[in-house]
């Protein structure tokens, strides 16, 4: 059964507020530091949820966004948002482990993706099927849980509107529940992986990786509030670009 437009307003209020605390602005500042200049590019984002970033990329110049995810529920909302508010922006349901080739983008995304592979072949499968969408010198960004995350801090993030609670033991992936603060809170779960997998698997598909900065907003909190989340962020942003052949 199709949501009426009132259930799609609230799905869309709950998913996007995590966008909208204090860590979900660092993220996108990052983010879309690492992405660079979208004028004139195409760009394919892979788990685009909502569509947030996929319109937030078209705002920002792409001629040619292509949002694709999982879920339909997730894909329904954001065509419901592209029904509404027209950009141009094409919305696909596809499985990041078996994304077919969609065409040659110069940017590829994949936001909180990778963390949810079942494994290391599996982290491996997903970035060789974001590769194959890369044009000769295109460029992934890749939006990952920490692996670099200090607990201690972490334990205090609240501040910037969500918790972060380990739920089992690290091997090679550590279990946590992130409940995010507001009225209503909501939970799901991630998982911050060891150190160097990331990286690791998107050398071995032939890129060449860098690890972005983290970057938080120019507002009037300041540095106190802002300095302890760019020393351990919830989340990491890697690019990786592919030569050209």
């Amino acid at each position: 059964m199709a949501k009426s437009d009132d259930q799609y307003d609230a799905l869309g209020a709950i998913y996007e507020r995590a966008k909208h605390i204090p860590t979900g602005l660092a993220e996108r500042a990052t983010l879309l530091s690492a992405v660079g200049d979208l004028r004139g590019k195409s760009v394919l984002d892979v788990a685009c949820g909502t569509g947030f970033y996929a319109r937030l990329f078209h705002d920002l110049g792409a001629t040619r966004v292509l949002g694709v995810d999982s879920a339909g529920e997730m894909i329904g909302y954001a065509r419901y948002v592209e029904n509404r508010e027209p950009r141009g922006i094409t919305y696909a349901q596809h499985d990041a482990m078996e994304l077919p080739v969609l065409g040659e983008f110069d940017v590829v995304t994949a936001v909180w993706l990778l963390g949810y592979a079942d494994d290391v072949p599996a982290l491996d499968a997903m970035i060789t099927n974001l590769t194959a969408n890369l044009a000769p010198d295109g460029r992934l960004v890749v939006l990952v849980p920490n692996p670099d995350a200090d607990w201690d801090l972490l334990a205090q993030y609240g501040r910037y509107g969500y918790e972060v609670v380990r739920t089992g033991t690290m091997n090679v992936k550590q279990p946590v529940r992130v409940h995010v603060l507001g009225d209503p809170p909501f939970d799901f779960d991630s998982f911050y992986w060891e150190r160097g997998v990331f990286d690791g698997a998107l050398s071995r598909a032939g890129l060449d990786v860098a690890r972005h900065p983290a970057v938080t907003p120019d507002d009037d909190r300041g540095e106190e509030f802002w300095g302890p989340l760019r020393t351990s962020p919830s989340f990491g942003v890697f690019t990786a670009v592919r030569g050209a052949a």
